[in-house]
């Protein structure tokens, strides 16, 4: 095949096509790249509440030996380490837990409220910054 000037063509794609296949392209990688920030922030979640369900184990184990959870005061570091801050457990037998609590999946520290909402003995949040929901 020949142009007008007489040259030999290549066959190639015209700009429509590449267009075209640039756009399939982009939405498929925008499209996979979304279910995957999904499937991120579910395994996030997931491990902060598998680390809570840790604590609230260990906090049954405090409560046990002590005969009470630790204060707000104290917080989730009194299952690691002896409190130092008023009242120091009699009875304490810990540590409680392998390592010191750390932070969440997000990089926010836990947070542990005693007492907790609707009469409950205490409360332990993971505060994920990403949600906004009120």
């Amino acid at each position: 095949m020949s142009n007008v000037s007489g040259h030999p063509t290549l066959p190639g794609w015209t700009m429509a096509e590449t267009l075209i296949s640039m756009a399939i392209v982009f939405t498929l990688t925008g499209t996979v790249g979304y279910l995957g920030i999904r499937q991120v922030e579910q395994a996030r979640v997931t491990a902060a509440n598998s680390q809570i369900r840790v604590f609230e184990i260990a906090l049954e184990n405090y409560h046990l030996d002590t005969g009470a959870y630790p204060t707000s005061d104290q917080g989730l570091d009194a299952l690691y380490r002896i409190p130092v801050l008023a009242p120091i457990p009699g009875g304490w037998n810990g540590p409680y837990l392998r390592r010191p609590p750390g932070v969440s999946p997000w990089g926010t520290d836990y947070r542990y409220r005693r007492p907790g909402p609707d009469g409950l003995p205490y409360e332990i949040t993971a505060e994920n910054p990403g949600d906004h929901r009120e």
